[in-house]
């Protein structure tokens, strides 16, 4: 719980991988910090009719039909359970907000300069980031599924979780005028800090095999 009593919604180069799903998963090596593995996953949807329609609304005059679009979802794996309310998870919450912002900033950048449009989610307040827009999307929210991701009940709190990280992540996403064959190449900018290596995702699979 919030203070007050409200509720809280909580929330790389490529290398040879593996089909699951109709799609490709790229995982390099874990490097360690802290002691924990830490790693981000990128995945990468192109729009279809039916995604569009979930997302109608979110970006006013943006026609996600008329040109090819994708969305690709950022997950950075934290050391804290989102939903194990303390200070310390708190701190590393709005620690990764911040690393969210910048990675996507820095793709969006990558975007504009290849006059592909691009705008992605404000994690903290699931607001489009450059759009005006009376629409948000929150980590928690229910259209997230459509993009591999579960959103859990827990009473007190709602919660995204994937199965690669559980309830230990953050994540937000980004929607560009793009093929996903197009926007491969920018992809490893997610991937800024070179001891956090990602897991990239092609394709609409939800989960990677065993």
């Amino acid at each position: 719980l919030k203070p007050g009593g409200a509720r809280l919604c909580l929330q790389a180069p490529r290398s040879p991988g593996r089909a699951v799903g109709g799609g490709r998963v790229w995982a390099p090596p874990l490097a360690a910090r802290g002691g924990l593995a830490q790693m981000c996953e990128i995945r990468v949807h192109a729009v279809t009719r039916r995604l569009a329609r979930n997302f109608e609304g979110l970006f006013p005059g943006r026609d996600l039909l008329g040109e090819p679009h994708v969305v690709v979802t950022l997950a950075m794996q934290t050391q804290h359970r989102q939903t194990a309310m303390s200070a310390e998870m708190m701190e590393e919450r709005q620690h990764r907000f911040r690393d969210l912002v910048e990675r996507m900033a820095a793709f969006k950048e990558r975007c504009d300069a290849a006059q592909r449009w691009c705008d992605f989610i404000d994690p903290s307040t699931g607001a489009p980031f450059h759009s005006d827009s009376a629409t948000t999307l929150l980590e928690c929210d229910e259209r997230y599924r459509s993009l591999g991701f579960e959103i859990l009940e827990l009473g007190c709190c709602r919660a995204v979780c994937n199965e690669k990280f559980g309830q230990c992540l953050v994540m937000t996403s980004a929607f560009v005028q793009a093929s996903a064959d197009e926007v491969s190449g920018d992809l490893a900018i997610l991937e800024r800090d070179s001891t956090v290596p990602a897991a990239i995702v092609e394709g609409t699979s939800t989960s990677a095999e065993p």
